[in-house]
């Protein structure tokens, strides 16, 4: 406290009452001065201060971490100071669950990033921009396909045979609608990851952990105009090279060799055609077709843009943005087409010091539009295409292609389109009051609306493919699409809306050293779904496509359509005390309530502790080395809800219909018994960590954590006949229902190290990642009897069961000496006799180490600066994860050039991939004995993302009244360093025929007015 300086007449002093905040969150300590005096105060705990002061007068509030501020007092009695965090501060305060906390007295596990560096990726699907950023997570895209290419998110990895989905958090509303994908990355101002019982607070939907987004706010000052915009071209990361026609035809004639050797290597093709593949003497009828770069373009646009304008008084505060993003398909004359319009409204109101008022409105239009073949069959027609076919006539005419998939046509409109419109609003009001007479005592709620409406219109019209009759000279028509050779539509409408409700009692004190914030709150949640569908066949004409002009007849027209209503109530309650930010407490816990289970079972509770010590805050503890060192453990026992509604009744169906009287009836089957004792999963988790600074540069955390699932909804392990009766007349499958039967552990460790570094004009840091999370099937119910190492139990989930191929039979002497399968020829994968019987049977198959998610993360983040001049870079990489790919091939389809040029044949007995057969889905050396041969080591280090800026000086912009301006060149999937030889190692299909991962290249400009 200062003393006041009394030099100013008493009859002008008036008491000003007022409380120092910043993003609406108290600033103790902050200094408050009367200007041009030493009279001032600090603030206290909740921000709160009181001070005589000239009525004429101006203070001036000063904090670290947050820029000065001056506010003229003009009479008013009370004030509302809001204060702007500097760059440095906004790692020093955490977004958690329901609130804010230092990052020095965190007990948790949480990671956070401020949404300034997330903007720098240049791919507009938000999920994308997080690889390589965090300790712990996953982030694996699967498909670079505009509208559909975000990354699957897990947290510490798979946990569960159920559903492993993060919950979304955005602005305090858990599971937004909307989620994370399509937000507009210049909106947000900073992520939080919430990995251990951290995420307690959230209760029944916290198990597999929780991100919180928090979106910008306005700041006050003169209004400020940003305008961002970047213009790209994207391109596939990797596509498999095919094998060209006459060496397709070579292969065609060993498959026939292979068949019958005393035939020769000429049975399909002669020499002669084959060289006439080769020399294009004879295009038309021995064409060589590069089938994918007839369909694909190299490189194609898109485009982002983001405007934005934000300011305010001390009253009022309001940030206001709208964007639009572009994307196109890699598509020749391709339909698809990405469109996103996003708008964002954050308006925040002070009524009094004591009242403040905020509404959050943000709303956006997803664009949709597709042909008629979906991606996974487009790649699948590509890669299956023979080059040894013509694609297109010289007169234009496509040809038939195989089994008249022709991609060049159905990449385009010429099939009709499926348009996919879907309409986003989220609208949040927030409201806060400081209770007076209660230092600290403060209440806070929101009530949130979110809305969400998607219409498809699927249009499917006949065309025409063609084959060239040389006999008569004629083209002769095949017509594919649609159904009956006429047009089909299909429509469907679905609607979602989210109702949320919350309110905190929040309690935040200082008592000389000791420190308390606490809050206790309820919150209830109502979830309603429908959809409409309906179908027309028929069409007489593909020029009216409307429902009502469909075919007449009543088998022509067909619809259906659900709906649904989910509840959720919720206890919430949280304590955090600190003894001069040395000794660390945290308890938290809720209570939920839902209706997907049934009445007297729908309450659970989920407690939460966790404590820390900051043993450098030690008087005896005199380790110069250390600037911070901190101990801290965490166990809480968390909820995963999401399963099936309506498990705990009786399921029925009308699927069935009855003959009665020569009248046709419907009929009602049970088609699921109910299960009464429904519940939740529960994961039990212990965080054990450290986290230190030292050497005034290097920071550390390092973290053991352990989770025990249990209760996992899975089929019972018995399988019962259908003579029993017991099944479901429809499907066939068994009418006992789903048990919480599983258990799962997954254990692991997490290690993140930094350094930054500021040396007068230049500035640089790094901070590398890693995770190693490997979970273990404890109980899913196998089979008794189950060989202990085919067995999933005691193995990580989603790994393979597969023959072990350790070499190929070269020689007469291989196929007498190894034991091997009726039919083996030479070129053939010899498969290892795991249990020594001398015969290779199912019980040779071996549970493979890993699957498709990795058991090892990690990434690295590099900033630097030289004046003008940033750049900055994320790789992630990814270790002990395989992925299983069987290229659809032989006489269904083209084969990898890569398993074409290195094939073992009587000609290259010395060849690394086994001989070539009629269909590899069917063949002793693939889809009848899945084996290790095509199980590929699926680990890489990839450049997420690259960014190099310059920032014009801004004397140069004062003459055209410009503020800021930055331009800058980026990179996203620039390049990758892997084993994998054919197709993106983020793949997961199990042939390969996938919208490929993208690789972007942009460049752009940020201007402030």
């Amino acid at each position: 406290m200062f003393l006041p300086a009394l030099t100013w007449a008493q009859d002008n002093l008036i008491t000003v009452k007022g409380r120092v905040t910043s993003g609406g969150s108290p600033v103790p300590g902050a200094t408050i001065t009367v200007k041009g005096t030493s009279n001032g105060t600090t603030a206290d705990a909740t921000g709160a201060f009181h001070l005589k002061v000239p009525s004429d007068g101006a203070l001036i509030i000063t904090a670290i971490n947050y820029a000065p501020a001056e506010f003229p007092v003009r009479g008013r009695t009370t004030l509302s100071v809001e204060l702007e965090a500097t760059e440095k501060s906004l790692g020093d305060v955490v977004v958690v669950g329901y609130g804010t906390q230092k990052k020095a007295t965190l007990t948790g596990s949480i990671s956070s990033v401020q949404g300034s560096e997330v903007v720098k990726s240049p791919q507009p699907n938000l999920s994308n921009s997080l690889a390589g950023r965090f300790s712990g997570l996953i982030a694996n895209n699967t498909s670079g396909e505009p509208g559909y290419d975000g990354s699957g998110i897990l947290i510490r990895g798979l946990a569960t045979t159920g559903d492993n989905s993060v919950l979304i958090v955005v602005d305090g509303v858990p599971g937004q609608i909307g989620g994370l994908e399509r937000l507009d990355p210049h909106d947000i101002e900073s992520f939080s990851i919430l990995k251990d019982a951290s995420a307690a607070v959230y209760g029944s939907r916290a198990a597999n952990g929780v991100i919180l987004i928090t979106t910008k706010r306005g700041k006050m000052g003169k209004p400020q105009i940003n305008y961002n915009l970047n213009v790209g071209v994207a391109s596939a990361t990797r596509l498999p090279k095919m094998a060209d026609a006459p060496m397709y035809a070579t292969l065609m004639n060993e498959i026939e060799y292979y068949d019958n050797p005393a035939g020769g290597l000429n049975q399909f093709y002669t020499a002669a055609q084959i060289q006439k593949f080769r020399d294009g003497s004879d295009p038309i009828y021995y064409p060589n077709t590069d089938w994918r770069a007839l369909t694909l373009r190299k490189s194609v646009p898109q485009t982002q843009q983001n405007l934005s304008l934000s300011g305010g008084t001390e009253n009022i505060k309001y940030f206001l943005s709208a964007g639009l993003t572009t994307q196109d398909a890699l598509y020749r004359n391709g339909a698809t087409k990405y469109n996103q319009y996003n708008f964002r409204s954050n308006i925040d109101a002070t009524v009094t010091p004591r009242l403040k008022f905020g509404l959050y409105l943000s709303g956006r239009e997803e664009s949709r539009q597709y042909p008629q073949v979906g991606a996974s069959d487009i790649f699948r027609a590509i890669y299956r295409a023979y080059p040894t076919v013509l694609a297109q006539y010289p007169n234009g005419l496509l040809t038939t292609g195989i089994e008249n998939d022709n991609p060049i046509a159905e990449v385009t409109s010429i099939g009709g389109t499926n348009v996919n419109p879907t309409y986003v609003f989220n609208g949040i009001l927030k409201g806060s009051y400081s209770i007076p007479g209660v230092r600290g005592l403060s209440v806070d709620g929101f009530f949130a609306v979110d809305e969400s409406f998607s219409f498809d219109k699927s249009f499917a019209k006949p065309y025409n493919l063609w084959t060239y009759d040389s006999t008569n000279k004629v083209y002769d028509a095949t017509i594919v699409g649609g159904s009956n050779n006429l047009a089909t539509l299909y429509e469907s409408q679905q609607n979602t809306s989210l109702l949320t409700s919350n309110l905190k009692l929040n309690y935040t004190r200082q008592f000389g050293d000791h420190h308390v914030d606490a809050f206790v709150a309820y919150e209830q949640s109502t979830n309603h779904y429908d959809v409409f569908d309906a179908n027309r066949l028929d069409f007489p004409t593909d020029l009216t496509p409307e429902l009502s002009q469909g075919g007449s007849a009543a088998t022509d027209a067909t619809n259906g359509g659900s709906s649904y209503n989910f509840t959720r109530r919720s206890y919430i309650g949280r304590l955090d005390y600190n003894y001069k930010e040395k000794y660390l407490l945290e308890v938290q816990g809720r209570v939920d309530g839902s209706s997907t289970f049934p009445a007297g079972k729908q309450y659970g509770l989920f407690p939460a502790v966790s404590a820390g010590w900051r043993i450098s805050k030690e008087k005896w503890f005199n380790v110069p080395v250390f600037d911070d060192l901190k101990f801290r453990a965490s166990y809480g026992e968390l909820g995963n809800d999401n399963v099936g509604l309506f498990q705990y009744f009786d399921n029925y169906g009308f699927n069935n219909q009855y003959v009665i009287g020569g009248s046709i009836h419907p009929g009602i089957d049970l088609t699921k018994l109910a299960n009464p004792d429904i519940t939740w999963e529960r994961a039990k988790k212990t965080d054990i960590g450290l986290n230190a600074a030292f050497l005034h540069h290097f920071t550390l955390e390092f973290i053991y954590f352990q989770q025990k699932r249990s209760d996992i909804l899975m089929a019972p392990s018995a399988a019962i006949a259908a003579v029993t009766g017991i099944v479901n007349p429809y499907s066939g499958s068994t009418l006992t229902p789903s048990e919480n039967i599983g258990k799962i552990n997954n254990n692991g460790v997490e290690a993140t190290l930094g350094y930054t570094n500021h040396s007068g004009d230049f500035s640089y840091g790094i901070s590398g990642n890693f995770t190693y999370a490997k979970s273990k099937v404890i109980y899913i119910g196998e089979a008794a009897g189950t060989l202990p190492y085919q067995a999933q139990t005691g193995h990580p989930l989603g790994t393979y069961l597969l023959y072990q191929a350790t070499g190929i039979f070269r020689s007469a002497a291989d196929l007498a000496k190894y034991p091997h399968l009726t039919g083996n020829q030479l070129g053939d994968l010899i498969y290892k006799d795991y249990n020594g019987d001398g015969q290779i049977t199912a019980d040779d198959q071996v549970r493979s180490k890993y699957g498709d998610i990795p058991l090892i993360t990690y990434g690295f983040v590099l900033n630097g600066g030289y004046k003008n001049w940033d750049l900055s870079m994320v790789f992630a990489g990814q270790a002990d994860v395989s992925t299983y790919v069987l290229p659809e091939s032989g006489t269904v389809g083209n084969f990898y050039s890569s398993w074409a040029d290195n094939r073992w044949s009587p000609n290259n007995p010395n060849g690394t991939y086994p001989r070539v057969d009629d269909r590899a889905s069917s063949s002793i050396n693939g889809g009848l004995y899945n084996n290790t041969f095509w199980l590929n080591n699926s680990a890489f280090l990839r450049m997420k993302n690259i960014q190099l800026g310059y920032t014009v000086n801004s004397k140069t912009l004062t003459k055209i009244k410009v503020t800021a301006l930055r331009f800058y060149v980026s990179a996203f999937n620039l390049f990758t360093i892997t084993k994998v030889k054919d197709y993106d190692p983020e793949g997961t299909s199990g042939s390969g025929q996938f919208y490929p991962q993208q690789k972007i290249i942009n460049g752009g400009l940020n201007v402030s007015f």
